[in-house]
């Protein structure tokens, strides 16, 4: 999907179709300059510089233009600060000049596998915004690293993450007439955002104060083209702005720049502004200039140009007059790096994806001014912008950034590009998700992930499993310190907050068993609000019969995820095919409850399913493409839903070997914020908690931080010691014997060891001796130190 740019209105009266008025004016200046020195040489010699300076423009710029900005960069100013913040009131910022500021948080989205009709949709949303608009509002994409250490041992240690945020300023009337104005605008915009599928909030309170501490600069510091700001991370800026536009570029064009992968981090902010009637006035004239330029022009390609911007213009005039609407438009990108050097590899990072759209950029000449532009707290308007149809401005859609991260969420997978999708399912209205995918393409083993980086990442978690085929699950619900429990049995209250279902024989018809223990899953689960995860493996036994479907085990699954939406409870739903689903309206309205859907490899996708979910071309394609985990070290899944994307699913292999092996409990938990293994005290207030539990109750979190692990003895130490094994210090210790006889035979060895000083005679036996003894003495004292972070980690556990 594309949108058309105009060309940049710059009808320049040139004279023989070449030299503009400055042009002319500057051969005038040096000719009579170089007169007056040196009379005709020296008049020649100004000629001969004038039309240098005329034709040669290396980077884009006249040679007096380097000049003038190396004049600025030497008298101009050093540095600027940002304005001070007075106070919070009301969910907006007010600053020390009685300027109010307020920000609307937009959340990020994906438009990968996103139909033209929903693209459209989201277009429309933002360009509706752009439509009723009454004063500038700028839009700040800004990258942060974030810190993924805790979310799973299977991903990197920290991801780029884009934040989105609208930002109001008024200023120049009183305080309280500001603060009416902004709080109305942000009102307004966070209305009109909330459609389609973008989703946006103005932020208050501590979102808004942690908004504000990403986007103040602090002080700015100058030195030629660089800036160094004394607020957050990579501090080393470097600033571009767009001067020119292609005649077309695609939906999200901006996301794509905040996607690449770059050395250093990349900020875009785009503000918007109506035209007003003076620009009209203004537009009518440049028409009337193009139309004499036209006339007097004889250089085809000059006629081209000027052909063009003509017909652009004409086309704005109409738009505008038929009640389109028309903006000031202008991007600033800025690029920061931990370095001088790190922000220019990242400048010519951007730059190349820019080429690639063809889109023209210039640094600014004062990198002031530039500061100021790129604040989210400095006033003042942007010098640097172009008058664009509104749905041009809206094509830019930075939104469209694919680096989905929501706190105390769980990896879901990765993208192609590496970036882990990070959702958490209880923010959501209904945290419910269901995996579908044919025999080993890999949806079993996602599920299991899913289930141990939920209990480590999620405190006061409780977990059911309904496991109908009874190999899957046993041994991750082991390691976990669950409890395993039989279908058709008396269902006795469980002692832990960890629960399988199974089946004694999965050769025999345990479908009325299976349903009875759904039934049993959700009247357990709804007794208490905590955060509950339940899983139901191979939900087709549930819901068929024979070739038939089973009607109380499709309202049991039924029951379980529609009663649901309102409490605690997240629901998966693992099964073959959606099919099992669709062809009943009962089974379509729990598809409707789920908010999140994952597709692994499929042999073929019926038309009925595409159509439900729906399912672009592409997808339907790719569905069968995917990759399981039994042809590569990892499986790929469509996600649709929260996010639409295609991930990647892969564990570290720490927690492969908890899924496939079931190592203990002490083994699968984390070693922060929890204990080695669960005492008996700990099982029985567990069991207590349980029988004690009411709706609406505080209860007590299943893991206690307090332990205190057990002392070490004498015989532990002498372990630990024992086990150690050989470093590089014992190998120099052993290489010392050969070197010792080395430096002996050479007469080197008394001076060198001071041997003169001890009551031994030098000989080789002597040497030996002392070098047994010093290995010795010294091989337990460093094993002993190398085994010190073994035996801390121990204690510390």
């Amino acid at each position: 999907m594309w949108s058309e740019f105009p060309s940049s209105i710059n009808p320049r009266l040139k004279y023989l179709d070449r030299y503009t008025v400055w042009d002319v004016l500057r051969g005038f200046i040096l000719t009579g300059i170089g007169w007056y020195f040196g009379d005709g040489p020296g008049a020649t010699a100004g000629i001969i510089l004038g039309a240098l300076f005329a034709e040669f423009e290396p980077g884009g710029k006249t040679i007096e233009r380097y000049l003038v900005d190396g004049l600025t960069g030497v008298l101009g100013i050093s540095s600027v600060s940002s304005p001070k913040i007075s106070k919070f009131v009301d969910g907006l910022v007010v600053l020390s000049d009685d300027t109010v500021v307020g920000i609307v948080e937009v959340s990020s989205l994906d438009l990968e596998y996103a139909s033209d009709t929903g693209k459209e949709a989201n277009l429309r949303t933002v360009k509706q915004l752009l439509d009723e608009i009454g004063d500038e509002v700028q839009i700040h994409s800004r990258q942060q690293t974030v810190d993924l250490s805790s979310y799973s041992d299977g991903v990197r240690d920290s991801a780029v993450a884009t934040r989105h945020y609208v930002v109001v300023k008024e200023s120049g009337s009183s305080l309280k007439q500001n603060h009416y104005k902004v709080k109305s605008r942000c009102g307004e915009i966070q209305g009109l955002l909330n459609g389609a599928d973008l989703q946006a909030e103005r932020l208050t309170e501590s979102n808004l104060k942690s908004a504000v501490k990403q986007l103040y600069l602090g002080k700015a510091r100058f030195s030629g083209s660089t800036c160094t700001v004394s607020r957050g991370q990579n501090n080393v800026n470097r600033v571009l702005y767009v001067d020119k536009y292609p005649e077309q570029l695609p939906l999200g064009w901006i996301a794509n720049i905040l996607g690449a992968e770059h050395p250093g981090m990349v900020d875009v902010v785009q503000t918007v502004s109506p035209v007003s009637n003076t620009q009209r006035t203004w537009m009518d004239r440049m028409l009337a200039r193009i139309d004499s330029e036209l006339s007097s022009s004889k250089k085809p390609s000059r006629q081209a140009d000027l052909r063009q911007q003509k017909h652009d213009l004409e086309d704005m005039i109409d738009l505008d007059a038929s009640g389109d609407t028309l903006v000031n438009y202008g991007i600033y990108i800025t690029v920061r790096g931990s370095s001088d050097a790190e922000a220019r590899r990242t400048l010519e990072s951007v730059q190349t994806v820019l080429d690639r759209f063809r889109v023209d950029t210039r640094e600014p000449r004062n990198l002031g001014k530039a500061f100021k532009r790129v604040s989210a707290f400095h006033s003042g308007r942007f010098s640097r912008t172009e008058i664009v149809p509104a749905r041009s401005a809206a094509t830019g859609f930075c939104f469209a950034t694919q680096d989905t991260i929501e706190r105390s969420g769980v990896v879901y997978g990765k993208r192609r590009n590496s970036t882990p999708v990070v959702l958490d399912r209880f923010t959501w209205e209904a945290g419910h998700t269901t995996v579908m995918g044919k025999i080993g393409s890999g949806k079993t083993y996602w599920t299991k992930l899913m289930l141990l980086r939920s209990y480590r990442r999620t405190e006061d978690l409780e977990i059911y499993v309904v496991d109908p085929k009874k190999r899957d699950y046993g041994k991750l619900i082991s390691a976990l310190g669950g409890e395993t429990y039989f279908v058709g049995d008396s269902y006795p209250e469980p002692e832990t907050d960890i629960v399988r279902y199974t089946v004694e024989d999965p050769s025999k018809d345990n479908t009325e068993d299976l349903a009875e223990t759904v039934r049993h899953v959700y009247r357990q689960a709804a007794q208490t609000d905590r955060k509950t995860l339940v899983v139901v493996d191979e939900t087709h036994r549930i819901v068929n019969k024979g070739n038939g479907i089973h009607t109380r085990g499709l309202q049991a699954v039924s029951t379980l995820v529609r009663e649901s939406r309102d409490r605690n409870i997240a629901v998966t739903l693992v099964t073959q095919n959606a099919d099992e689903f669709t062809r009943s309206n009962e089974g379509r309205n729990i598809l409707k409850n789920t908010d999140c859907n994952l597709f692994f490899r499929q042999r073929e996708v019926d038309s009925p399913v595409s159509d439900f979910f729906p399912l672009s071309e592409l997808q339907r394609t790719e569905l069968r493409k995917l990759r399981t985990g039994t042809e590569v070290e990892f499986s790929e899944a469509l996600i649709q839903g929260p996010v639409n994307s295609r991930i990647r699913v892969e564990s570290s292999e720490e927690e492969h070997r908890v899924i496939e092996y079931g190592e203990s409990r002490e083994q699968a938990e984390p070693s922060e914020n929890t204990v080695v293994e669960e005492s008996q005290s700990d099982r029985q207030q567990s069991k207590n908690r349980k029988k004690q539990r009411t709706d609406g109750g505080n209860n007590p979190s299943k893991k206690s931080t307090d332990s205190k692990s057990e002392g070490y003895g004498y015989w532990e130490m002498v372990w630990i010691v024992s086990g150690a094994s050989l470093g590089w210090f014992e190998y120099l210790l052993l290489a010392g014997l050969p070197v010792s006889v080395f430096l002996y035979q050479q007469e080197m060895l008394k001076p060198i060891l001071g041997l003169n000083q001890l009551p031994l005679n030098g000989t080789l036996l002597d040497i030996i001796g002392i070098w047994v003894f010093t290995y010795v003495v010294l091989e337990p004292v460093w094993i002993l130190v190398l085994s010190l972070d073994v035996w801390h980690a121990k204690q510390g556990n």
